[in-house]
């Protein structure tokens, strides 16, 4: 059984007000050809309250080349990285050097030699330490990574593995895009990190990770991702996520519960990635569970925004923290992604 020892999530310093891109947004989309008041509703409707980014606003109305994108990339992501990850060590009473296995989860830019290999030098990790880059794999990406480390932590039985989920989402904010899907995406994204410790080695309140399942939907490519273009990564964001979850979600639930001969009425516990209010009511209602099996997710949007692959591991801490399940009670982690994919992994409270 792999445990977790400790979750960290942290945040540029800079928090802005959901009201504040709302202003922003009319005044860049005020001549775009969309009927920006009819839009501009989706900013109280996504019930965010504040979100934190990298940059003052003055920075996001201004055209950057795709190389200037991904040197802040790469600069805020190794800042945030780092400090994410000396958190959660801090947490677990870990020292870098006690890390046999190193995930780092990202898709908001592009690096060779990749984070993990940078910042395993900043943080003083061993040089035969296990590293493991994952990349593309947009909001899935922290119930994937987290899998993975899972896998990786049953490899190697005591050993503490480390998984980092980075984004800068908002650095890759296209000014110059007028459509639709940027304007629903500036209303929801923002930037964070945050970083698991886990092992075989058992941890009194906490969790211990079980079964995973990924499931990619044929012929999905087009809902979600990234299309390159000069001025860098333009977002692809369909408007029929909500109707899709809400749709097809609940046979593919099952699907993984079947799998793993896992009982529906035994799940007490939903650690969800919040990608929006319309994706939370689209699970509450695929699933018939009430708005208050979410309401972390719910708390960590309201608060934080949507990180893209931190954010589930936000929820996670949250529900770590407050620790209000008893021993052996079952759990599921989820989130869905770029493909279009959708990331299960089962857990148990353990006291």
């Amino acid at each position: 059984m792999v445990y977790i020892h400790s979750v960290s999530g942290v945040f540029p310093e800079t928090f802005i007000d959901q009201s504040s891109i709302r202003e922003f947004a009319n005044s860049l989309f005020y001549n775009s050809g969309l009927n920006v008041n009819k839009l501009l509703p989706i900013f109280e409707n996504a019930k965010i309250q504040r979100r934190p980014i990298l940059k003052s606003v003055d920075w996001y109305a201004k055209t950057k080349t795709f190389k200037e994108k991904n040197d802040e990339f790469l600069k805020h992501s190794l800042e945030l990285g780092e400090k994410a990850c000396r958190s959660a060590l801090e947490k677990a009473n870990l020292e870098a050097k006690d890390v046999a296995g190193f995930l780092v989860v990202t898709s908001s830019g592009f690096v060779t030699p990749t984070l993990d290999a940078r910042l395993m030098d900043i943080l003083g990790m061993d040089s035969d330490c296990i590293r493991v880059p994952i990349t593309g794999l947009g909001c899935a990406g922290g119930v994937y990574g987290l899998s993975r480390a899972k896998d990786l932590a049953n490899l190697n039985p005591g050993k503490k593995i480390l998984l980092l989920a980075v984004e800068t989402c908002t650095i890759t904010f296209r000014p110059s895009d007028k459509r639709k899907a940027n304007l629903v995406a500036l209303s929801l994204f923002s930037d964070g990190a945050a970083a698991v410790v886990l092992s075989t080695e058992k941890k009194e309140k906490s969790i211990f990770l079980k079964d995973s399942y990924s499931y990619k939907w044929k012929d999905s490519l087009s809902i979600m991702g990234w299309d390159v273009e000069e001025d860098g990564l333009q977002v692809v964001f369909d408007k029929s996520i909500p109707v899709h979850i809400h749709e097809n979600y609940a046979p593919i639930f099952q699907k993984f519960l079947e799998k793993y001969s896992l009982n529906r009425s035994e799940i007490k516990h939903f650690v969800f990635h919040p990608g929006g209010k319309k994706v939370l009511d689209a699970f509450a209602a695929s699933l018939n569970e009430p708005e208050e099996s979410f309401k972390n997710s719910f708390s960590i949007l309201e608060n934080y925004g949507n990180l893209s692959s931190p954010t589930v591991l936000l929820v996670l801490e949250k529900f770590l923290e407050e620790k209000n399940f008893h021993g052996n009670e079952l759990g599921v982690l989820s989130a869905m992604g770029p493909g279009f994919t959708s990331e299960f992994l089962s857990f148990e409270t353990s006291m």
